[in-house]
């Protein structure tokens, strides 16, 4: 990439990029852990409340929580951060990628490819899937537009990106999985009605509004368009790891190869050069992230 002449040789991109690349090589066990284990906990859900084991508001609120964890870990398969570009391991990102999705009900390569344009085309209004959620009013019309499903208009970027050939045809190969989450749940409701809603339909809303929220609207809210003006860092009054360390979601947009949980250190080893890029909110940012260290006060 091209220097702007205000950058000092100290801060040149080829040096954050080095130190970049020194904290994108760890396995990732935490986020395997993290998605198929709360896969797994949703799936035991239903003999132990369909047996009568543990009552259906306590399923209830476990299958909740674990649609709130459902996303990050196939978000770091979607950017092949399991298999490290070893082409042995890349079905390690495809398996993790399809079973953590189950409980948000949403099929892994759709949601692969459209964060991919995601991130190509970040706060672009015609381009960038997330556009609308990262751009409205307020945490309520984010909530309402997930609900209602206004934001989540796939059909548009299938007719935006016709001619990227790799995009068409993933979004056909999200399709029958799709539909096969719909025949499952429309015999599942026939079935077990009440069930269904509490333990599947409902938390994988409330998963996704959680989602939405914290990996959508609040890291792009009041940016712009360009590498280093696309994403903030930001305080919140809830602990870091309450709402998956989002406030440190501005360096994955950077580097995506950056594991997530990695990326506390890289922000120390990278502060001055997010603060000579005027990345926003670096200035902010604690020399030592620690475990509760980005609560808006």
């Amino acid at each position: 990439m091209r220097e702007s002449p205000e950058i000092a040789a100290e801060f040149s991109f080829e040096k954050e990029k080095a130190i970049a690349k020194s904290f994108s090589q760890r396995f990732q066990w935490e986020m395997i852990l993290i998605g198929l284990g709360q896969a797994v906990i949703w799936l035991s859900l239903w003999p132990l409340v369909l047996n009568g084991i543990i009552d259906l508001w306590v399923g209830f609120l476990i299958a909740s929580l674990c649609a709130c964890f459902a996303y990050l870990p196939s978000h770091e398969a979607q950017h092949g951060n399991y298999s490290r570009g070893n082409s042995k391991l890349r079905w390690l990102d495809g398996f993790v990628g399809h079973i953590t999705l189950i409980t948000l009900i949403y099929p892994y390569h759709l949601l692969r490819v459209t964060h991919m344009k995601h991130h190509a085309y970040t706060n672009d209004p015609e381009k960038d899937p997330d556009y609308l959620n990262a751009h409205t009013s307020s945490v309520l019309k984010v909530i309402k537009n997930v609900l209602d499903g206004s934001t989540l208009d796939f059909g548009k970027y299938l007719e935006v990106f016709s001619a990227d050939k790799a995009f068409v045809h993933s979004f056909e190969k999200a399709i029958p999985i799709a539909l096969l989450y719909r025949f499952i749940l429309l015999v599942l409701v026939i079935i077990f009605p009440l069930e269904t809603l509490l333990l599947w339909w409902l938390p994988a809303k409330i998963g996704s509004v959680y989602t939405t929220v914290f990996f959508s609207y609040f890291p792009h809210l009041g940016t712009s368009t360009g590498r280093y003006q696309n994403t903030r860092f930001w305080t919140h009054w809830m602990p870091r790891y309450l709402n998956h360390s989002m406030q440190l979601h501005f360096i994955h947009h950077l580097h995506p190869s950056i594991g997530h949980y990695d990326e506390p250190k890289a922000i120390e080893a990278l502060k001055p050069f997010l603060i000579a890029r005027k990345v926003p909110g670096a200035n902010k940012i604690p020399y030592r992230v620690t475990l509760n260290p980005l609560i808006k006060i």
